[in-house]
């Protein structure tokens, strides 16, 4: 069928947005793709989202709004998908916003492709204020096919592209799964089994998602247990599929589960550490996979010696760090301990 008939639902998680809901909707309104259907799914907000939201869905015949109790963004990613229509479905975050003809872009690159499971796009980065921090990956403006034993390896090495917020998924595909409600790092779960079950992922070579960087985000600002935890899991969870489903890619997963927990360990506060069984848990691997850390070619020289130095003196090398950043920057509080371990700073290998 022709390309304008095709729908495009987009399901919009809305929890505590007001500040920045109105430009994330807009930026929807105005696609150039005229089948669009947009869901906004008031997840219990305390602020005025709700409100903007059913002024939004009164004046928009292709607004759905829904309000529920606050159960986080992936059960209200799950109700909206439960009552899309359309032919694929994507997805935005609140306190984003996405360029005119990005789902138009990624429409055409799906269709004359065979109807794909998944197109994903470009993404840049933004600080509140609007400063660029990061621009796309491929301004080629050329679409690109990568294998699902390709788009795993990337994904082990922190360069491919887990959000579900650059993608459109075709909703027959995309009804044999649901995100893991309750649990953070969800993006990262459901793609990698997603993976499993399609040939590859179809990508545009042009900017279209923008994130902003704020503190509204679930994973954006001080350390959060239930995200880190999560992380690791899912780390050890990709590690096995690697094993039975990407013999391939084998030591990029083991460089992306070590990577992982040296994420967890630099992050965590030295007062969450004690008594703390995921963090223990952590320690006790790295100690028992020193040779792993020590072969491992993904891993750059700055990485393996922060895990070692984690793995055998991990508080007293935290509170070192942390003498050394208030001496440096006296009264400004350490929000991220130890970005750089004792030894490294000012360095870039």
């Amino acid at each position: 069928m022709p390309l304008e008939e095709y729908r495009i639902s987009v399901v919009v998680p809305v929890y505590n947005a007001e500040k920045y809901l109105k430009r994330c909707v807009d930026s929807l309104l105005s696609q150039t793709h005229p089948n669009m259907e947009i869901l906004l799914v008031d997840d219990g907000s305390k602020d005025s989202s709700g409100e903007i939201c059913d002024v939004y869905g009164n004046a928009n015949s292709n607004i759905k709004v829904f309000h529920k109790e606050n159960g986080g963004s992936s059960s209200a990613r799950n109700l909206g998908i439960r009552n899309a229509t359309g032919d694929y479905v994507g997805f935005c975050d609140s306190d984003d916003y996405v360029e005119a003809d990005m789902y138009e872009s990624l429409l055409k690159a799906a269709v004359e492709n065979g109807n794909a499971d998944i197109v994903q796009i470009q993404t840049c980065y933004h600080s509140e204020s609007g400063e660029l921090l990061k621009g796309p990956q491929d301004d080629s403006g050329e679409v690109g096919f990568i294998s699902s034993e390709e788009d795993f390896r990337l994904l082990m090495l922190h360069v491919g592209d887990a959000s579900f917020c650059t993608k459109i998924i075709r909703r027959d595909f995309l009804n044999n799964y649901a995100f893991s409600e309750g649990k953070l790092n969800e993006d990262f779960e459901l793609v990698i089994q997603m993976i499993q079950d399609t040939k590859g992922v179809y990508k545009v070579g042009k900017t279209g998602y923008h994130i902003v960087l704020s503190d509204y985000s679930n994973t954006r600002g001080t350390f959060k247990t239930e995200f880190y935890d999560a992380m690791i899991q899912n780390s050890d969870m990709a590690y096995e599929l690697a094993l039975s489903k990407f013999p391939s890619a084998v030591t990029e997963a083991e460089r992306f589960r070590l990577f992982q927990r040296l994420d967890y360990m630099l992050h965590i506060p030295v007062e969450m550490m004690k008594d703390n069984p995921v963090c223990d848990g952590i320690i006790r691997f790295l100690k028992e996979h020193k040779k792993e850390i020590d072969s491992n070619p993904y891993l750059s020289a700055k990485e393996k010696r922060n895990l070692k130095i984690l793995a055998t003196a991990p508080r007293l090398s935290k509170r070192t760090h942390r003498l050394i950043m208030k001496i440096k920057k006296p009264g400004k509080t350490v929000v991220y301990e130890g970005a750089v371990m004792p030894g490294d700073e000012g360095k870039n290998d």
